[in-house]
């Protein structure tokens, strides 16, 4: 049997800076389990409610700035959507899976689910038994010899880990962005920050509140928190000169200095964000604050 029949007309697919937030309210919205999760290359992870339930809510992340990225299943295990039943049926038994994502030329055009091959009857009795028993087995890699559920303290353990390589990942990505503000200013870490910090709050306050919450979405989530307070906007006060303004008073620096580095940490914003995203700012900003964000 083909899995032609699982292709959808509509996916529910998001993006690896799309927010653990933006998933839960799809998954709700859509009554499904799970999402998949794309980038530049394609599909690039899933996540699902266990995901939401274990990583965000167990390990105590923020649901609107954690993204997907540090939270979803990477390395997933997709099939040609061309191929057969069969073969979806094999890759959930060899990976203990319960989804399979389809895919046509790189991109995600379906999915086939455990529930699916049930309802169906695409299986027999045995072979589930067979998926079900896989995916225990993946649930609980260190379990002893027989048991099909994990212990409490394993489970705990797991959390933990996938927490602190979620946190890890967040630190390092958000590090990543403060270096190359420190590059192109010159400053040190500490006011490279207070920079940053100024320039994108001041920035969000000139944008409508729902421009600035897509802005802030693109960014790194450890500044997400730091920003969702300025999106109390459009505050047609903010200019080119107020920011630079604000930046010589809280970092003590000559007018010169401020107009250069607000330029600097533009381009930085810039290189951080879709196009899209910078031609959707540039369209509500002032002519005088448009070039501060060439396309």
């Amino acid at each position: 049997m083909s899995l032609e029949q699982f292709r959808r007309t509509r996916m529910v697919v998001l993006n690896v800076r799309s927010t653990a937030y933006q998933a839960a309210r799809a998954m709700t919205d859509n009554h499904i389990g799970a999402v998949l999760v794309t980038d530049q290359d394609g599909l690039a992870g899933i996540v699902t409610d266990r995901d939401l339930a274990l990583a965000v809510l167990g390990g105590d992340l923020d649901p609107k700035t954690t993204r997907l990225g540090d939270v979803m299943s990477e390395g997933v295990i997709a099939c040609e959507v061309g191929a057969g039943t069969e073969h979806a049926v094999r890759l959930m038994r060899e990976h203990g899976v319960r989804r399979i994502p389809l895919i046509e030329e790189g991109q995600p055009v379906g999915l086939v689910t455990f529930d699916d091959l049930v309802v169906n009857q695409s299986v027999g009795p045995e072979t589930l038994q067979d998926i079900v028993a896989a995916q225990l087995e993946v649930e609980a890699p260190r379990k002893p010899a027989g048991m099909l559920h994990p212990t409490a303290g394993r489970s705990a353990q797991s959390r933990t880990r996938a927490l602190m390589r979620a946190k890890a990942r967040a630190e390092a990505t958000y590090g990543r962005m403060l270096n190359a503000v420190a590059e192109v200013t010159g400053l040190e870490r500490e006011p490279s920050e207070r920079a940053l910090l100024t320039v994108g709050c001041m920035l969000c306050r000139r944008l409508a509140p729902n421009e600035a919450q897509d802005l802030i979405a693109q960014l790194p989530s450890l500044l997400q928190g730091r920003l969702d307070q300025c999106t109390d906007g459009p505050d047609r006060t903010v200019s080119t000169k107020a920011i630079e303004d604000e930046l010589a008073r809280s970092l003590q620096l000559a007018p010169q200095q401020a107009t250069e580095i607000l330029r600097q940490i533009c381009q930085v914003l810039t290189a951080s964000v879709s196009a899209g995203q910078i031609e959707d700012i540039r369209g509500q900003l002032p002519e005088d604050m448009k070039d501060l964000f060439q396309p």
